[in-house]
């Protein structure tokens, strides 16, 4: 209630527009994946703060087309978008723009590419940027679709739980409460680019200790060597990917203690909202610091409250898994760089 109480009001939206400056969102070109793209708005929103300026979003631009696929869909029928407009400019202290015109009255406009937004790095001391974006985070996740409603193209937007309800649903086989599921979440990560990961993680060790290699290969005793001491090897083991690597799937399956309790989610029913909504919401979560959206899922447990996030591993000298960095760290810059 705090972080609502001071994050929901910014003085900049009611300054005269000769005394504001603006940092315009624009466009539809953006620089990665959802992961990174998450990560480019959240960089907008604390460059506002930190240079007291108001954060534009030209109606339709990228950000608002990330956010209406998983969060605050726009009715049908409100063709001007008016709930969402209100939802963004409420907590995120943005203002939405719908012409070049609305632009002219202002003190100065910044334009940034989303490449340049997402390589920004905040300069506040690093509580400060974590309460801030768990605010954001804690917004969204309010909000989140549920299968009602239309995205920025005018199409029916999926259900965020589709994946939970497919698993866990009084349709399905299993013979439990959604509410009392125990289950972990392995998330694997190839990158397109030839050892993208491995330099990503090759630097990600060096600044924090964690093994470089771990996170990637999941391999099946990486993965017990978690699992165990928290009593989660005879608990389902959901296993999320983008499919580029189906070898370390394969080590997996092909091992007798963790194969057996592997599941997969159907094609038919796997979509990025859904996966995010089932590793988020998971007893334990495994993930590669090295990836933007496994990021994101270890910021939005952090900011609902759940524990047993594993990104930042090494092994120690009795062969046992230890952790080297707390949950802050998918905050801290100084671990992740840019990619916080």
């Amino acid at each position: 209630m705090h972080a609502i109480e001071q994050y929901n009001c910014n003085y900049l939206s009611h300054n005269p527009p000769e005394q504001t400056t603006i940092l315009l969102l624009e466009g539809m070109i953006t620089y990665g994946r959802t992961g990174n793209n998450l990560i480019e708005f959240f960089h907008a929103l604390q460059y506002g703060r930190e240079h007291n300026v108001l954060v534009g979003i030209m109606h339709g631009s990228w950000s608002m087309h990330m956010i209406t696929e998983m969060w605050k869909s726009n009715h049908e029928g409100d063709t001007q978008s008016t709930s969402l407009i209100q939802f963004m400019e409420h907590y995120f202290c943005v203002k939405i723009f719908y012409s070049e015109d609305q632009l002219l009255p202002y003190k100065e406009v910044i334009r940034m590419s989303t490449k340049e937004l997402f390589f920004i790095q905040y300069t506040s001391p690093m509580d400060q940027y974590m309460e801030f974006i768990s605010h954001v985070i804690r917004a969204l996740w309010r909000s989140y679709n549920n299968g009602t409603g239309v995205n920025m193209r005018r199409r029916p937007v999926r259900d965020m739980c589709s994946v939970m309800d497919a698993i866990f649903g009084a349709d399905t086989m299993v013979d439990i409460d959604i509410n009392s599921a125990v289950y972990s979440v392995v998330h694997s990560r190839s990158f397109e680019m030839r050892g993208g990961g491995s330099r990503l993680m090759n630097r990600i060790a060096s600044n924090i200790g964690c093994d470089p290699v771990a996170s990637l290969e999941m391999k099946p005793d990486y993965v017990k060597g978690i699992l165990e001491p928290l009593g989660m090897m005879n608990h389902p083991i959901y296993f999320i990917s983008d499919h580029e690597q189906p070898d370390i799937l394969d080590r997996l399956l092909a091992d007798p203690e963790i194969g057996p309790n592997i599941r997969l989610i159907p094609e038919e029913t796997s979509w990025i909202g859904g996966d995010m909504t089932l590793a988020t919401l998971a007893n334990v979560f495994i993930g590669s610091p090295a990836s933007t959206f496994a990021g994101f899922i270890a910021k939005s447990r952090v900011a609902l409250g759940y524990n047993n996030n594993y990104l930042f591993l090494k092994q120690a000298l009795d062969g046992t898994w230890v952790e080297v960095c707390d949950h802050q760290c998918v905050f801290d810059k100084d671990a992740l760089g840019s990619m916080v």
